[in-house]
């Protein structure tokens, strides 16, 4: 039987099976390109910005204080994931988004025209505050378009494009970067140079997003939630049509959805407690501090190191190049961080080196290629956040013990792979929350994990020279403590929806 025929015989069903019975489609395809552009565009404005920064410093006479301000400011921008967890979860998710991939392109791009480094420092607050919480929200947006078929596999697809922000920014930094033109702009008292081309260009993904959102409708799920079962059942016949579907073979009369929320007249903090204390409260409890804690490890292990990824490898370049051998990855960082950049002989460049661009093209080729292969075991979804849990501490554990050098590079490199498991832990916020909570618990588990992340990458400096081992060991226990978190996830085998009591 066709969908067509499938669906006129529907006269009154529930909102998920509305969502397989559109059909699956050019609209959905179309919903998952406009989410992994936006998705690689917030990674470009998080990430690239600590190449902007480096390429920048010669021109905006940044010290190391300040370079260091400039880099941690994209994770400002996570104070502000509750509220816009909140107004995704009463205004709307596609609404929400529009306004913060909007906002969030606007203030990238005007940061290339910064004329001093508090001036950037500024813009990229504003506008992180706006751009970091689109990462979360596509996650609710396109896990509630796509019917739970297919959902886990193409949330694992977004993310793939996630991580392929590392190919885009050093591919862009490889062409453009070296570029040598000066071009004074006297009204804007600033000279436009190579940097400020390359901040433009990787802000412009989350213009394209914005553009796309416009093409596009809201949630079905959200509207059902929400009450307006006329408008979602509009929305639906739109999505039917859009896939190739004949209007009038469409026959959805109503929607029953025993989420729908009765709206009352209420404050602002009223309506947030109520959207916030159940997440603390049972049932949900148990999978707010299980979810929590799962993206914790994910999010936090590959920020942290791939923020300092660009570091390590210049060091490690370094000491391979000295002929240094039989040296374990430690002493390796040891031995070449003591750049004395007080010296007086010491010359400011902003150039990158070459050896960091190809290995990190190297590097995000590697994970797009992996998470992509991880798509095809969507179904998996435990056992892939396991596995990568498992690889991770084992690399840990290894780099702090191995005394080869490359081979030591290569499992810091692999600890990153907890990246995978994020599409894995999205998937379940999804399945295992309400409709009413699903984007506010997504945004504020991130909002921790970022900030959790910011705390890592300064613990790292601080602790990298004195305790380097320790604090691999240290770090392969907190992710092998994941493992057994993991254990207590529903079974793949098992859907589950809204299974908050059992472990």
């Amino acid at each position: 039987m066709s969908n067509s025929e499938e669906n006129a015989k529907v006269t009154k069903c529930d909102n998920d099976e509305v969502v397989e019975l559109t059909g699956h489609g050019r609209y959905h395809q179309l919903v998952l390109v406009a989410c992994c552009i936006i998705s690689n565009g917030v990674a470009l404005d998080m990430f690239g910005f600590s190449i902007v920064v480096t390429a920048a410093a010669c021109d905006l006479q940044l010290d190391i204080k300040q370079i260091g301000i400039l880099a941690s400011a994209p994770f400002a921008g996570v104070l502000f994931a509750f509220p816009w967890g909140y107004y995704a979860d009463t205004g709307g998710r596609r609404r929400a988004l529009l306004l913060s991939t909007t906002v969030g392109f606007i203030f990238a791009a005007l940061s290339s025209f910064s004329t001093n480094w508090q001036m950037m420092l500024a813009f990229k607050i504003i506008g992180s505050s706006f751009s970091s919480s689109s990462f979360t929200l596509v996650m609710t947006y396109l896990g509630e378009n796509i019917g739970s078929a297919r959902r886990s596999r193409y949330l694992f697809i977004m993310n793939s494009m996630n991580l392929a922000s590392e190919i885009v920014s050093f591919g862009l930094a490889l062409f453009i970067l070296p570029l040598t033109f000066h071009w004074s702009v006297p009204w804007l008292q600033i000279t436009l140079r190579a940097w400020r081309l390359f901040t433009f260009i990787i802000a412009v993904p989350l213009g394209v997003g914005a553009v796309l959102l416009f093409y596009l409708y809201e949630s079905p799920t959200f509207l059902a939630n929400k009450g307006d079962t006329e408008e979602a059942i509009k929305v639906l016949r739109k999505i039917f049509v859009f896939n190739g579907g004949d209007e009038k073979e469409f026959m959805i009369g109503h929607l029953n959805h025993s989420e729908t929320i009765k709206l009352k007249e209420e404050s602002i903090w009223q309506s947030l407690k109520k959207q916030t204390v159940p997440l603390f409260q049972p049932p949900l409890l148990w999978r707010t501090i299980q979810l929590f804690y799962l993206l914790v490890i994910c999010c936090t292990t590959n920020n942290v190191f791939l923020m300092w990824y660009p570091t390590m490898v210049n060091l490690f370049f370094n000491s391979v190049s000295s002929g240094s051998e039989d040296m374990g990855f430690c002493e390796a960082v040891v031995q070449n961080i003591t750049t004395d950049v007080n010296a007086e002989n010491y010359v400011c460049d902003d150039s990158i080196s070459l050896k960091t661009i190809y290995s990190g093209i190297a590097l995000g080729f590697f994970f797009t290629i992996i998470n992509l292969a991880a798509s095809k075991l969507a179904s998996w979804r435990r056992l892939v956040l396991i596995s990568c849990y498992l690889v991770a501490a084992l690399s840990c554990i290894l780099v702090g013990s191995l005394t080869e050098p490359i081979a030591s590079m290569i499992f810091f490199i692999l600890i990153q792979i907890t990246a995978i498991g994020i599409g894995s832990v999205s998937s379940y916020f999804v399945d295992l929350y309400p409709t009413s909570h699903r984007s506010l618990a997504t945004c504020l588990a991130m909002m921790v994990a970022r900030m959790t992340s910011f705390s890592g990458v300064n613990l790292l400096g601080a602790v990298v020279v004195s305790n380097c081992n320790f604090l691999f060991y240290s770090w392969a226990v907190f992710v092998l403590s994941g493992v057994a978190v993991a254990f207590c996830l529903p079974s793949d085998r098992t859907k589950s929806r809204n299974n908050c009591n059992n472990c």
